[in-house]
């Protein structure tokens, strides 16, 4: 029988012969002519021909037979010569993209910077630099193409309507936040590079001023400042924050004091080690330190006095099951034997549910769509006891400025944020004003008749305490 030769074409792969006109293989091209081999990818050739490669066995047979011909009459030409070089300009201009890798580099991914706010950052840049922007001849081209000195207004808009359209086509990147608030945050961290891009010299101006006057403005309108605080306790029933802590686990509840009695914020409270507690001779716990590391802002670190109802708490996880003070180094609201627990979102979620007389039921580890529901409902979050604390400050008559302090603000307007008056202390207002003037220029109304009425709707309605 004779040997099988394929006739001058195969393929040189682990397909069987019977499917090579099938598989998207390269097909190689074999012929002896006087004494001489040739032996060539039919792809390889046709490519440096600017011709399109065989892809089926005609077609590869039709390559063949033009080959052999050309061999035979001495026109072959291995590789057809390559088109001259154009020469063009080389763009040194930094793109968007150029500046994002290094505002990422000298500006996010500094030593001292928070993961949590890192990754934060680091998704808000990579979101807008794939964002899609009008180009030449009704094309478009991702914003981090673009020369950023070229970048207009109208980019910045450009930007603003990508997003827009990728929300409602339910286009999600995970880690950015959605709806015209996601937006916001995503343009303000746009403006932030441009800002650090003039700052180092990259740029001269910005494209959300021109001639010193705002141009590109954030949709405020859509920033609704959070509100929710712990209901006040009625006269038949248990305060809200009081319920939720006698549903709380031992590990919550404390974490839960601690948040009440310090305005920390949770992940602040969760990082705590033992020995950013300071104590007094008696050994008593008398203050908590909170260096720039373990802070939000990264900039000043935080000293925080630790009152009774949180120094009884910090008495009990003092010790680990083997009786022993854990280590310096070992968390103080960790697990029992000190290391650091990273969320209680899952334990948060079921106290406020069985709190509020719903069944916390889950399914593969997340809440069912009822449970969930009910959640929101209630509309509560962990964070909001932050705002509770500060609260409560401001009706015990601290000062803003202290206010401040406690919760670690760099501006006193972003503290005014979290304050909220309440009846309670717009009462105590009305009593301090009518006791100091009110005879004197409201003599329809006797000082101490207003004061008592006054004292009795304090009295009836006490401050909220989860303690």
């Amino acid at each position: 029988m004779p040997k099988r030769t394929n006739d001058g074409l195969k393929k040189r792969c682990a397909h069987k012969r019977k499917g090579w006109n099938d598989c998207a293989c390269p097909w190689w091209f074999g012929f002896i002519h006087k004494g001489r081999e040739y032996r060539y990818s039919l792809t390889k050739l046709a490519l440096a021909r600017l011709e399109e490669p065989p892809k089926s066995k005609d077609e590869a047979i039709a390559w063949r037979d033009r080959l052999r011909t050309e061999i035979r009459t001495g026109t072959f030409i291995e590789a057809a010569p390559s088109p001259a070089p154009t020469t063009s300009p080389i763009d040194t201009r930094l793109t968007f993209g150029d500046v994002c890798d290094a505002y990422l580099t000298g500006h996010v991914r500094k030593p001292t910077r928070r993961e949590g706010g890192r990754k934060m950052m680091e998704t808000l840049i990579g979101v807008i630099r794939r964002a899609e922007i009008p180009a030449a001849n009704g094309t478009t081209i991702r914003l981090e193409a673009k020369p950023i000195a070229e970048l207009t207004k109208a980019d910045v808009e450009a930007v603003r309507t990508w997003r827009r359209d990728e929300i409602k086509a339910g286009r999600s990147h995970a880690g950015a936040k959605g709806g015209e608030a996601g937006i916001n945050r995503l343009l303000s961290r746009l403006r932030h590079v441009f800002n650090w891009a003039i700052a180092e010299g990259h740029l001269t101006d910005t494209p959300f001023r021109r001639g010193g006057v705002t141009v590109v403005k954030l949709e405020r309108g859509v920033e609704y400042a959070r509100t929710r605080r712990l209901d006040e306790a009625e006269a038949d029933e248990v305060n809200e924050g009081q319920r939720i802590l006698d549903h709380a686990d031992p590990h919550l509840r404390a974490v839960l004091v601690a948040a009440l009695t310090t305005g920390c914020r949770i992940g602040e409270i969760l990082s705590l080690q033992w020995h950013q507690i300071r104590r007094n001779e008696k050994g008593e716990a008398r203050w908590i330190v909170l260096p720039p590391t373990k802070t939000k802002t990264d900039e000043s670190a935080r000293v925080i006095p630790v009152g009774a109802d949180l120094r009884a708490v910090l008495s009990l996880r003092r010790h680990a099951p083997d009786g022993k003070e854990h280590a310096r180094d070992r968390y103080v609201f960790g697990n029992a034997v000190g290391d650091r627990v990273k969320d209680v979102r899952r334990q948060w979620e079921t106290a406020v549910l069985v709190a509020h007389g719903h069944a916390a039921t889950r399914k593969h580890g997340k809440l069912t769509p009822e449970s969930r529901a009910a959640l929101q409902a209630i509309n509560l979050h962990v964070h909001d006891l932050r705002r509770e604390f500060a609260s409560r400050l401001l009706e015990s008559g601290a000062t803003t400025h202290d206010i401040m302090m406690f919760l670690g603000h760099g501006d006193i307007t972003t503290t005014s944020k979290y304050l909220r008056s309440t009846p309670i202390r717009l009462a105590r207002a009305l009593d301090a004003m009518e006791r100091g003037a009110g005879s004197a220029q409201y003599p329809h109304t006797g000082t101490s008749e207003a004061s008592t009425t006054t004292s009795v709707a304090v009295v009836e309605t006490p401050v909220n305490s989860l303690n």
